[in-house]
């Protein structure tokens, strides 16, 4: 295969097969590694069928004193196999937390290398279910969001494989709930094909859009149906409108409408204006409300108006001219007739209640006294005075003041 003596001594240095009370035996195998490399060994050689150097076989094998003697000695941390592998690819793939701690602490290491088919150590570790490995390598800033060839991200592959601690760690890092491979799936496709209810409701419980179709226009719904996961069927169909964000990014925080499908089965209900499409009155400045103020108003404003008539017949019947050739009880009975009226010496009945208005009676005898005064003067009229003098004489009859 290729094989250098330094690839052997990387495989042997703290296997199985040394006793743990052997010491000697273990330095004496590390010690191995280090002549080698004095001696000119080549670090970067690779095997014949696989493409691995020392370092990875370090990693693949959990060596992880050879893996530290060989990175001190100038290692490629990021050197690739045939398959696009790195050293921290075998350190995740073969669960070698020890070489695993060394390499993601070595600045020089690629957290996000890809392998041939995308992959990144934070998707391998999601997808193999390593524990602890995706919680490390976010703290040490991989990209939660990274994509493969097929355009899936670590959360795709958590969901599929139901891997639950991964998908809570991605969710509660900022992955992409809703991200769409190339085919336009989400994880909770995945998680509907593959039956992985934990992480579907997990990613449900997140708010994941599960309205979103996939190139061949399914739904999630429609993708459990098809494998027959009827657990996963009535989880998406339980879940509704009403445990979206509010306005996610559906948003939805800000609508005058409250939400439409709020019941299972997807009935329209509470279709109505929010209150918050009405402004709330405002009480002025005494603290009365203006519905009330209105009203007060419209009271207050009859009320004038029926004492600015009895004020407007009053004032017109003393102001009246005393040449009008009306009686005073004609202008007071009809407050918007002129004061010259077309028929002279015609009497008008005046209401009774201003009749017996004091004010008014007063008003009726500085008339007639006036009228009365004005009697020597027209003598000399042959047509004005003898109507007046009637007017006089049938007023006399019924004096206003009793005399």
């Amino acid at each position: 295969d290729g094989c250098t003596p330094l690839m052997l001594a990387s495989l042997r240095v703290g296997s199985s097969d040394i006793s743990e009370d052997d010491e000697d035996a273990e330095d004496s195998s590390a010690n191995i590694i280090t002549d080698l490399i004095y001696q000119g060994a080549n670090l970067q050689a690779q095997t014949d069928r696989t493409g691995e150097m020392a370092l990875h076989l370090a990693a693949r094998y959990s060596r992880a004193d050879a893996a530290k003697r060989l990175l001190d000695a100038g290692a490629d941390a990021n050197a690739r196999d045939n398959m696009g592998r790195t050293p921290l690819h075998a350190a995740v793939a073969a669960d070698a937390q020890g070489v695993f701690q060394i390499l993601i602490r070595n600045r020089v290491t690629d957290l996000d290398a890809r392998m041939n088919d995308g992959t990144t150590p934070l998707i391998l570790a999601a997808r193999l279910a390593v524990e602890g490995m995706v919680a490390e390598l976010i703290n040490c800033q991989a990209d939660v969001n990274a994509v493969d060839d097929h355009g899936k991200s670590a959360l795709h592959w958590a969901a599929a494989v139901n891997n639950v601690e991964a998908t809570l760690v991605l969710l509660k890092n900022g992955a992409n709930r809703d991200m769409q491979d190339n085919k336009e799936e989400t994880p909770l496709f995945l998680a509907a094909r593959e039956g992985s209810f934990e992480a579907a409701k997990l990613l449900l419980d997140h708010f994941a859009n599960r309205d979103i179709t996939d190139h061949m226009d399914r739904l999630p719904r429609d993708v459990a149906q098809d494998r027959m996961h009827h657990d996963i069927v009535q989880l998406l169909n339980e879940y509704n409108v009403a445990h979206s964000p509010a306005g996610h990014p559906g948003a939805m925080l800000n609508s005058a409408l409250s939400p439409v499908i709020c019941g299972p089965n997807r009935s329209f209900l509470n279709l109505k204006h929010a209150s918050l499409s009405k402004k709330s009155r405002k009480p002025n400045a005494k603290g009365i409300m203006p519905t009330n103020l209105t009203k007060d108003a419209k009271r207050r404003r009859k009320k004038s108006l029926s004492e600015s008539k009895g004020q407007f017949s009053e004032s017109s019947v003393t102001l009246s001219p005393v040449d009008s050739l009306e009686s005073p009880h004609a202008f007071a009975s009809d407050p918007t007739s002129s004061p010259v009226m077309p028929s002279p010496g015609v009497l008008h009945s005046s209401p009774s209640s201003l009749l017996t208005a004091p004010s008014v009676q007063a008003a009726h005898t500085m008339s007639f006294s006036s009228l009365h005064e004005m009697q020597p003067l027209g003598r000399g009229s042959s047509t004005v005075l003898p109507s007046v003098s009637q007017l006089l004489s049938q007023h006399r009859t019924t004096p206003p003041n009793g005399g």
